[in-house]
């Protein structure tokens, strides 16, 4: 991600509050832009939704696209470090004309896998009829590519398009779902609404990173035998992917299949008890992600830089790893002062609790939930710190381990704890708490044997 650093530095460098404004609300688009635009949208058609389309119809619509989000992540978290990998390692090489291919197969690839899954999922497990089936089909799929694209829009600087494009595609996505809805096309016109909105966005950005690149265009299907002819650059990365897309749904998953879960119009199943409360959780953390972001491609990028050059111009082992030291230091003092500021806005919310239940219209018994998954919100938010630099220096082995263990973590304890409907969200309380912990241990540790990842680990001429 290594591309957006110098728009993001120019703007945080200035010395005035626009800068500083605008740099972190690009980072929040580029860091979160589908997460922000999908719960914003739900949130306004839920809000505007009712009086015209009734209650029912709003709340099938949001456990669709809430099911839409969870597939289109599952399937294209691996297939975009895979692009990320490939896309690195060309532009590393200066082989500009190759991004369009690379890039243009990621997209082949998930879509294909997004529609085939998706379809087997609404139309033959779940029986929507053809048209619902359909619409939710298509707003996975724009889903799927607004990720893979989000992924390549870090290496742009036009940072003023990334969150045009993301408000346009919202606009469009509110009105033109409510319109269809309102003619009688029901949850199928919400969801092919709401579908056209993520296009428009898509197909902003797409374009943006077509002009960006240059290169001939290759057809889709070159793209995608170029992409299957080459093997898998890391194939512990790639099912690192799949883990860390798992691991954000994994308790999910199982509070729906428990006494908690509530059933719905054509059979679907949610937890609004939990969900809800999860949800605004992880927006909570989304404004300090958005600033480590900023730091990671600026400040970090800028001194990982600094010591890569140290090492390929020939530096003495001292030099290499006083430069080694000063990163370590850097980056434990920035993430731990992050992590001590995410606990303050988790406290503050959670003191808060009870005006957001209000205001949003949610039952008392979602207050305690709430506030649990506030505090499991903010070791979230360092583990994803933690994890995200040691994917930022590519030591893979270690970025499996931790996302495996999120997992079964948050599915374990997630299931064990459901026997006592007043431990609701303290699964995912204890799993964030012990990962973030052993992710800051590990991260401190890569730092400490970057020299080795540098030399030996990531270096072609020794890994072959």
């Amino acid at each position: 991600m290594a591309g957006i650093g110098f728009a993001l530095s120019k703007l945080s460098s200035q010395n005035n509050l626009a800068g500083h404004s605008m740099a972190t609300g690009h980072a929040i688009m580029v860091t979160a832009g589908p997460w922000i635009v999908i719960m914003v949208g739900l949130a306004l058609i839920s809000w505007l939704g009712v009086p015209l389309v009734g209650l029912e119809m709003t709340t099938t619509f949001r456990v669709l696209v809430i099911y839409c989000f969870a597939l289109s992540l599952v399937v294209t978290a691996p297939i975009a470090l895979e692009l990320n990998l490939r896309v690195s390692a060309q532009l590393f090489d200066r082989r500009f004309d190759q991004v369009h291919g690379i890039y243009n197969g990621a997209l082949g690839v998930a879509a294909l896998i997004t529609v085939v899954l998706a379809w087997v999922l609404f139309y033959v497990i779940i029986g929507l009829d053809m048209a619902t089936a359909t619409a939710a089909t298509f707003c996975v799929l724009q889903v799927s590519l607004l990720w893979l694209t989000m992924s390549m829009v870090a290496a742009i600087r036009q940072y003023t398009t990334v969150t045009t494009g993301f408000t346009m595609g919202l606009s469009v996505s509110v009105v033109l779902g409510l319109s269809l809805a309102s003619l009688g096309y029901g949850v199928a016109g919400l969801l092919a609404g709401f579908g056209a909105g993520l296009f428009l966005a898509f197909a902003i950005l797409h374009g943006l990173i077509v002009q960006t690149f240059p290169g001939r265009m290759l057809r889709l299907s070159d793209g995608i035998r170029s992409l299957i002819a080459h093997p898998i650059r890391s194939r512990t990365f790639v099912i690192a992917g799949l883990s860390s897309a798992l691991a954000v749904w994994i308790d999910k998953l199982v509070v729906w299949q428990s006494y908690e879960a509530t059933a719905i119009a054509h059979g679907l199943i949610h937890a609004p008890r939990y969900d809800v409360p999860m949800f605004i959780a992880y927006l909570s953390i989304v404004p300090l992600m958005s600033i480590v972001s900023i730091w990671l491609e600026t400040d970090f990028f800028t001194a990982y830089r600094k010591y890569r050059d140290i090492v390929h111009s020939g530096g003495t082992l001292r030099h290499i790893d006083a430069q080694r030291s000063e990163i370590t230091w850097q980056t434990t003092n920035t993430i731990f002062s992050a992590f001590v500021i995410q606990i303050a806005i988790s406290l503050v919310l959670a003191l808060a609790g009870p005006w957001i239940v209000g205001f949003l219209g949610l039952g008392l018994e979602t207050l305690q939930v709430l506030r649990l998954a506030l505090i499991g919100a903010a070791f979230h938010f360092l583990f994803l710190a933690c994890v995200g630099v040691i994917l930022f220096v590519q030591y893979a082995r270690a970025y499996f381990v931790l996302q495996a263990t999120f997992l079964v973590l948050n599915g374990g304890l997630t299931y064990a704890l459901l026997a006592n409907p007043d431990a609701l969200g303290l699964g995912y309380v204890i799993a964030t708490g012990a990962a973030a912990i052993l992710a800051y241990v590990v991260m401190v540790n890569t730092l400490k044997v970057m020299n080795r990842l540098t030399f030996i680990d990531n270096n072609p001429a020794v890994a072959g």
